[in-house]
């Protein structure tokens, strides 16, 4: 059983100091899946300074060169791998911005030759921001044949382009569903990659405030019955002592289990 870790928010904001407090005594037990933001466009939240809330300015990464040389490590270490996080990460009136942005074709493909370039890293696996994701983001991402993590627009058919993989994962998607008991409005991650015709998805299981260690080793659990694998998704700045003794918690269970490994989020889309 293969067993990832994905945060989400790295960017023009974040301090070296905050991915290190969090995960300093995780990397080397487990590689981290940094998804990164190229050119952020400030929101209200944690770790972004109030002045940048609704400037509406895109700030490369580049600009803080202290965080690219702790990324450019952390990569060359193998503690860390780089997802593409959106564009900007923008807000906008009519949704989040893989949903209702203009352009996203292009974001997808400037976002990526961007922070590969300056990263020095490839880059495989697309996390969309606020996990929101149209018809139309989805097109975007196949193009540019990245991996979806932790993000469905739906299972149904309806709801995708046609390919003949569809049916079929929606299939293995209501068999899993039956066979766990579930009704159609339950909430349900699958424990495998979907693989269509230019990309796969994997579902992860989000570490956010109120998240139980209970909660997690169950969905564990459930995962490693059915033979498959464990994503953990969260943001660094919302990970204060009471989810890192969580995340720790899951980590210690995980890892006194036979046959688990801690892998990074790429190899399990292999």
């Amino acid at each position: 059983m293969r067993v990832a870790i994905r945060d989400d928010d790295t960017c023009f904001f974040t301090a070296p100091e905050s991915l290190e407090r969090v995960y300093a005594d995780v990397w080397d037990r487990a590689p981290i899946c940094l998804a990164v933001v190229p050119f952020a466009i400030g929101n209200q939240r944690a770790g972004i300074p109030e002045r940048h809330w609704s400037d509406g300015i895109a700030h490369a990464l580049e600009g803080n060169a202290p965080l690219v040389t702790l990324l450019k490590s952390l990569v060359a270490a193998g503690r860390a791998t780089i997802a593409l996080h959106g564009y900007t990460h923008q807000d906008f009136p009519d949704g989040f911005e893989f949903e209702a942005a203009p352009d996203l074709t292009r974001r997808v493909r400037e976002g990526r030759a961007y922070l590969e370039d300056l990263l020095g890293t490839r880059i495989s696996i697309f996390v969309p921001p606020h996990n929101a994701l149209s018809r139309a983001g989805l097109a975007a991402v196949r193009g540019e044949h990245l991996n979806l993590l932790g993000s469905f627009l739906s299972f149904h058919p309806r709801h995708r382009a046609w390919e003949w993989r569809t049916p079929i994962n929606a299939w293995h998607v209501s068999r899993y569903r039956a066979r766990t008991g579930r009704a159609k409005a339950d909430r349900l991650i699958f424990p495998h990659a979907l693989r269509y015709g230019r990309h796969a998805e994997f579902g992860c299981y989000g570490l956010v405030p109120g998240t139980t260690l209970d909660e997690l080793v169950r969905g564990f659990d459930e995962a490693r019955r059915a033979g498959g694998d464990f994503c953990l998704a969260t943001h660094y700045w919302e990970v204060d002592s009471g989810l890192k003794r969580v995340m720790r918690g899951l980590l210690d269970y995980a890892a006194a289990q036979p046959g688990v490994e801690f892998v990074a989020a790429e190899a399990l889309f292999q």
